[in-house]
């Protein structure tokens, strides 16, 4: 395997896309257009309500879940000591 900079550059360029990437997903625009197509009228069948509502509520365990990792993945981190502090 590679040095241990190159473990820190691959982590840091995909703990970067990510960070990017729920950026991104916060902003929530995407669903406030599924609300003004819904509030446009001619929604929704009860199917179409019942799928809907199972997604949401999905997105929802999913989005507490990932919040909760990366709360407990920020602490983790915190907790490993460098080389140099276990040196001492």
């Amino acid at each position: 395997m590679a040095p241990h900079v190159d473990h820190v550059e691959v982590l840091d360029k995909k703990i970067t896309e990510l960070s990017y990437a729920l950026a991104h997903l916060g902003k929530g625009t995407e669903l406030s257009e599924l609300i003004r197509i819904i509030k446009g009228g001619g929604w929704t069948t009860p199917a179409e309500f019942a799928f809907t509502e199972a997604i949401i509520d999905s997105m929802q365990v999913q989005v507490k879940a990932l919040s909760n990792l990366n709360m407990k993945l920020l602490a983790a981190g915190k907790l490993v000591a460098t080389k140099e502090l276990v040196a001492r």
